[in-house]
């Protein structure tokens, strides 16, 4: 699996783990906010530069990212990040190998039934993803800038097996989260933009109340793919939690789960 790696060989460890149709490049703001930590940004297989490689299942590509913090981190341990998709493999990756997580920060993740036009919708941009003219469009869909990253977002189109891109999204869609969340021990933070879908605004209560420990919070006025929304306040978010497991004051509590 291709990972890339930023940082100090010294520095704290960070996993970021990617979201659907994009890959390690998202977190490219977050690298640059956060120069002291090393961050490691994987590909899941069968995705940009993993594009080669077959997607088995999201436990399956967990299993993957331990064998990568096993095999690039001093103490075989990491800080992980996940969002979205990469949220999702977060949280098989601490019910799995919770040897390897040394706390789990998870936002956008799918929860409950997803509606229709959600699962339409999908299933139309993967149709389009393979098109120069239709990643364009997707491109634009995410609020991805025409500069590098527009460029990264076309590479990563271009190298994703489509037959993977498939298969994740069925998995995803299901929206089921991995048994076993009350055996998570790493500390967690689950967070959604206050825009952002309803499955994924009802995660978070799910998560704080079966996780122990775990925390959930809001982020107001940003919606699925934050990162780039607001880049300054995820990796303020990304710092003060691995730092020193505080959270922003700028996110507050959920309120009533989302029907």
């Amino acid at each position: 699996m291709f990972v890339a790696e930023h940082g100090p060989d010294d520095g704290v460890p960070i996993v970021f783990l990617h979201g659907s149709m994009v890959a390690g490049w998202m977190w490219m703001g977050q690298v640059q906010d956060l120069p002291e930590f090393r961050c490691l940004l994987p590909d899941f297989p069968g995705i940009g530069h993993s594009g080669a490689e077959r997607w088995v299942s999201l436990a399956d590509t967990a299993d993957r990212v331990a064998e990568l913090v096993r095999a690039r981190c001093s103490d075989g341990s990491a800080h992980v990040v996940g969002l979205s998709l990469g949220g999702v493999v977060g949280l098989h990756l601490a019910v799995r190998h919770p040897e390897v997580v040394g706390s789990l920060l998870v936002s956008g993740v799918p929860y409950g039934t997803i509606p229709w036009p959600l699962r339409a919708l999908s299933s139309a941009m993967i149709g389009l993803y393979r098109r120069p003219w239709g990643a364009r469009q997707i491109a634009r869909m995410f609020g991805i800038p025409d500069d590098e990253s527009l460029e990264a977002f076309m590479e990563t189109a271009r190298l994703t097996d489509p037959a993977a891109l498939r298969s994740v999204t069925a998995e995803v869609n299901l929206a089921l989260l991995p048994p076993g969340l009350e055996t998570i021990a790493a500390p967690t933070l689950a967070v959604v933009g206050a825009k952002d879908t309803a499955p994924a605004r009802r995660a978070v209560p799910h998560l704080q109340s079966v996780i122990p420990g775990a925390i959930g919070r809001v982020v107001p006025g940003v919606g699925h793919q934050w990162n780039a929304e607001d880049p300054a306040l995820f990796s303020a978010m990304v710092r003060q939690w691995v730092g020193s497991g505080r959270v922003d004051d700028r996110l507050v509590p959920p309120t009533a789960e989302p029907a």
